[in-house]
């Protein structure tokens, strides 16, 4: 699946949070941005140089998942993090979480920062769908592309019926999971202590403070979890046509022409529990088979396979994030300065 939202997962993916490096101290505390209308975005910048490179994280993901390729790119060049609306510090959405509003609100946050000359996007999953969505509607603010295990439309063609018969209550188990838990975070009913047992997003109690602070200043407040549920809601389809969000990223598809691109697959693609392994195999295959196709949408595009990894290949195998992020920076300089 694309972003985890079922809650037998979840528990792995608190396991997760305890990896890598330790999240820069810079990152951990809310810089805001003003979007109008009251609304404001988390966003930050360190490092010095051109292009910007800008990550973009998972569905239930934050900015600490980048921790273990941040120090590398942020001693190459600008490097920006943000959250999206209702997750990490930021603000909650005043609409849908679609692939549209999404990337609305990332060109506002750009423009609101002065972001200067295209940037590199790097995304993750999720965000790696939004990135692309975000090239083929603004292509003359982006420079280059990193996508490391991303999600795309079509990703659920390769399902059956009977795949989405079986596949379908599991997703809206856990979406009203994610309600439930908004529920008892506004009532005040969520802690770093009575997460995991309440079937919510645990935090791990071996982070860092300023990691710690930030992960529980959103996953204890109803927020997180409505704008996950909105995300969700939009992006998976849920018979045999496409999605909201998927729709839109269709609607506004474009070649990337020579555009600097590389897409990470990861080698242990993320799979669900409710599939046998026959079915699992064919689903892997789709994944990878989407992404090489997402790299062949420019004539510069590159795709690997990364050994050793499993969906969030940032924490996994952070050296081949950085080797593909640096090259994209490589080539931007290298045509700017033709």
């Amino acid at each position: 699946m694309l972003i985890f939202i079922l809650f037998a997962q979840l528990a792995a993916a608190g396991a997760i949070q305890s990896q890598g490096r330790s999240l820069d101290l810079r990152l951990s505390a809310p810089t805001f941005v003003d979007l109008g209308a009251g609304r404001r975005l988390n966003f930050f910048c360190i490092g010095q140089g051109s292009p910007t490179v800008i990550f973009e994280q998972g569905g239930e993901g934050d900015i600490a998942n980048w921790k273990a390729v941040q120090p590398a790119i942020s001693a190459l060049t600008r490097t920006c993090f943000y959250d999206r609306a209702g997750f990490g510090y930021s603000d909650p959405p005043d609409k849908a979480v679609t692939a549209l509003n999404v990337t609305d609100d990332f060109r506002a946050l750009l423009q609101a920062e002065n972001i200067q000359g295209p940037v590199i996007l790097v995304g993750h999953s999720i965000g790696g769908f939004y990135a692309t969505v975000y090239a083929s509607r603004f292509p003359a603010d982006v420079a280059g592309l990193v996508l490391v295990d991303p999600g795309f439309s079509g990703q659920e063609l390769w399902q059956t019926p009977e795949d989405r018969q079986l596949g379908l209550p599991q997703i809206q188990r856990g979406e009203q999971g994610l309600l439930d838990c908004a529920t008892l975070a506004r009532a005040g009913g969520l802690s770093q202590e009575t997460l995991r047992d309440r079937g919510c997003f645990p935090v791990s109690d071996q982070l860092p403070p300023g990691e710690t602070r930030y992960l529980l200043y959103a996953v204890t407040r109803p927020n997180w979890y409505e704008a996950e549920y909105s995300q969700s809601l939009n992006f998976f389809s849920r018979d045999e046509n496409l999605s909201v969000s998927q729709s839109q990223e269709t609607a506004v598809h474009r070649p990337f022409g020579d555009l600097p691109l590389e897409v990470l697959s990861a080698a242990t693609p993320p799979a669900s529990s409710w599939l046998d392994a026959d079915r699992s195999r064919v689903h892997g295959q789709h994944w990878q088979d989407g992404h090489r196709r997402l790299a062949e949408r420019s004539t510069q595009g590159r795709w690997a396979i990364v050994q050793d990894a499993g969906h969030f290949i940032q924490l996994d195998q952070p050296q081949a994030v950085i080797a593909s992020i640096e090259r994209v920076i490589a080539q931007v300089r290298a045509m700017n300065a033709e």
